[in-house]
């Protein structure tokens, strides 16, 4: 006996806390959610380098990307599971959603599994030019590679039955268990002497198996389970629709997000790649924060609707984020070129660092607009961001095209901030937080301006210090004058605690 009631329909509205965790808590949780696996990563990097050769270390991220584009697979249903189990009340009609969004991603990831599994061998060899002496390793890959399809699909549903009942606690560490599971097998495996692709891809396959086990068994006390898995025909049509849109964006935003070191690659060549990739991966980490804290409010938006208290968590939301995250984007422009420098060389600072310090102006324009951009489907509207990438496809197409032959990779940087602002200005003005957005960002704007052109106009020197020193103090003054009320009164709360004398028995 585990002390814990099985759910029935006569319990099953008590089921369902009527208070979720702290914005704050699981915020940092999400971030942490994030940051670790990163982290990880970037320590496996040189280990897989050494084990394997770069080649082969090459052909592996090659799987796991191509792997990426097969999540499509799941039909958008983790979001739509998320934001239909955070509105319902009850034990009974939350099974009816999960185990048919369960059911329907785990038939369409096997579908996909079997696409893969026929087409992987002409794809790794004739689309992605593997090379010759590795062909036969990665066609007896190939399998290992498409058993993961499934479970891609079901994680995302799973995912989003977890988020819906904001146990972020369990959602992450069953998330990390499968990121690092998928990271650490096969390098393990390597280290134990077996390289080779299927190997490695079973290992991969292993250690996302572990992800899912420990997902099903947080998803199982989180919901709970109850009855029998099986397809409710009435839950079907909501959760396509909603889910189709979903997957509209989910194909449309690769494109959007890669496509331009594709042009880079087929204008500029190979190294101008490597000096655009560089900073771009870089400077996206700034992008941890809003996603955790839009994760973190997504199902409060469901929950609450289009309710006054939900309006009021947007609009602090949003000034939120400028205000913690410009006081950071201001140090990382500030630092960006003392850091190329003793991270690549001087050499690709150049080239890179230029282009990071563009980047991170986009991420500072962009970066609260996560919060409007998982409102719009939160109120079941996520055909608005799904209309508009398709608007602005073919003019970023055509926008990248001319910057980049015009400017290179600084012009590839501008187009990138260019389509950035575009998709936060519709969030914005879809979802009615525009005067929100603008005064936060207006207040904040000066100390952002003055180390854009700090970094642009001056060597790092001893002059340099100071002007960074006082830069940085404006934007944690203007930032902390922008807080919104609730996080002014939290940060006094825990100052007057702190200052309190410790008394003696």
């Amino acid at each position: 006996m585990t002390g814990r009631a099985v759910p029935t329909p006569e319990t099953e509205t008590s089921e369902s806390p009527k208070r979720g965790p702290g914005i704050g808590r699981s915020t940092l949780i999400n971030l942490l959610g994030l940051l670790v696996p990163t982290v990880v990563g970037l320590a496996t990097v040189p280990l897989y380098l050494h084990q394997i050769g770069e080649i082969r270390y090459g052909v592996l991220l090659l799987a796991f990307t191509f792997l990426g584009y097969f999540g499509a697979f799941d039909l958008g249903l983790g979001r739509a599971v998320a934001q239909r189990v955070a509105r319902q009340d009850g034990v009974k009609d939350r099974n009816h959603t999960f185990w048919t969004a369960f059911l329907l991603s785990t038939g369409m990831g096997i579908i996909g599994a079997i696409l893969l599994y026929f087409l992987g061998q002409w794809i790794f060899a004739a689309i992605f030019r593997i090379p010759a002496d590795l062909r036969p390793e990665m066609e007896n890959a190939v399998p290992w590679l498409a058993a993961i399809v499934p479970l891609t699909a079901v994680i995302s549903v799973l995912a989003g039955a977890l988020e819906a009942r904001q146990s972020f606690v369990a959602l992450n560490l069953s998330q990390m268990t499968g990121v690092i599971g998928l990271q650490i097998l096969p390098l393990a495996a390597a280290m134990l002497g077996h390289s080779s692709m299927p190997v490695l891809l079973a290992a991969a396959l292993a250690g996302r198996l572990l992800g899912v086990a420990v997902m099903i068994a947080a998803t199982a006390r989180a919901l709970p389970f109850y009855g029998l898995p099986r397809i409710h025909r009435p839950e079907i049509g909501p959760l396509l629709r909603f889910g189709g849109w979903v997957s509209v964006s989910g194909l449309v935003t690769p494109l959007l997000t890669i496509v331009d070191r594709f042009f880079i690659g087929t204008m500029l060549g190979a190294a101008a790649v490597t000096a655009y990739a560089v900073p771009y991966n870089l400077t996206q980490r700034f992008t941890y924060l809003p996603a955790a804290l839009s994760t973190a409010l997504f199902p409060r938006f469901a929950r609450d609707g289009n309710s006054e208290s939900a309006q009021q968590i947007l609009n602090d939301g949003i000034r939120g984020l400028v205000a913690i995250q410009t006081p950071f984007i201001v140090l990382g422009i500030l630092l960006i070129y003392p850091f190329f420098n003793l991270w690549v060389g001087l050499d690709l600072t150049r080239r890179a660092a230029p282009v990071a310090v563009v980047l991170l102006v986009g991420i500072w324009i962009n970066g609260p607009a996560y919060l409007p951009h998982n409102w719009m489907p939160a109120q079941g509207r996520p055909d608005l961001m799904a209309r508009f990438y398709l608007a602005e496809l073919l003019p970023f197409l055509a926008l990248l095209w001319w910057l980049v032959d015009l400017w290179g990779i600084m012009g590839a940087a501008l187009a990138w901030v260019i389509r950035s602002t575009a998709d936060a200005v519709f969030c914005f003005v879809a979802t009615g937080t525009t005067r929100t957005y603008g005064i936060a960002s207006g207040i904040t704007l000066l100390p952002i301006a003055i180390a854009t052109i700090t970094a642009f106009t001056q060597k790092p020197s001893y002059g340099y210090i100071p002007v960074a020193f006082i830069t940085v103090l404006i934007a944690i003054a203007l930032s902390f004058y922008l807080l919104p009320k609730p996080i002014k009164q939290r940060i006094h709360s825990w100052r007057d605690h702190s200052a309190k004398p410790v008394l003696e028995p």
